[in-house]
């Protein structure tokens, strides 16, 4: 013990630790930098494709969830009421409005989310719904019985969903 407390009284085995621990402290080199900024690139450029399919996805289910909500919605109203109701969704807009045949009255239109999203590819249609007061679910025309349902294609980018709503209003939704 007392060689080491005379190395450090001299002074010399003393500094050469503590020059020792500040090289060790004083950061990171040029080459860890670059190393971990690469590294950092790489992960980055393998997220952006999932990150872009996910964020397609999101805005396709999006305006998916908001269309059958809409679609039971006014057929529960039109039970519910003992009304005929009908359901017109216009594709260019991608808009829908809900009217009450029996009152006469209409909501406003309502935008479907994410305008992006292609109804029946987009065409400019109008697809009408007729909600029974017994629950049926027909086509366009506002008399029950009518026509068979219209089937909807929502399509954005390379991703679609297929809605079907059967006759008693079961909403069927198909990702392809």
């Amino acid at each position: 013990m007392s060689s080491v407390t005379m190395n450090c009284a001299s002074g010399g085995a003393c500094r050469e630790g503590t020059q020792k621990r500040r090289k060790r402290l004083r950061g990171f080199t040029v080459l860890e930098l670059m190393m971990s900024t690469i590294v950092g690139v790489i992960v980055t450029a393998a997220a952006v494709p999932v990150v872009t399919s996910t964020m397609r996805m999101m805005r396709l289910n999006s305006a998916t969830n908001s269309l059958t909500a809409a679609i039971s919605a006014t057929r529960y109203q039109a039970i519910m009421n003992s009304q005929i109701y009908t359901l017109a969704l216009t594709a260019p807009a991608n808009t829908y409005v809900v009217s009450n045949l029996g009152a006469g009255t209409a909501s406003r239109a309502v935008p479907i989310p994410s305008q992006n999203v292609a109804i029946n590819g987009g065409n400019g249609a109008t697809y009408t719904f007729t909600f029974c007061p017994n629950g049926m679910v027909y086509g366009a025309g506002g008399a029950c019985p009518g026509p068979a349902s219209p089937a909807l294609t929502l399509s954005y980018q390379s991703k679609q969903v297929n809605i079907t709503v059967s006759g008693v209003g079961n909403v069927t939704t198909t990702h392809n």
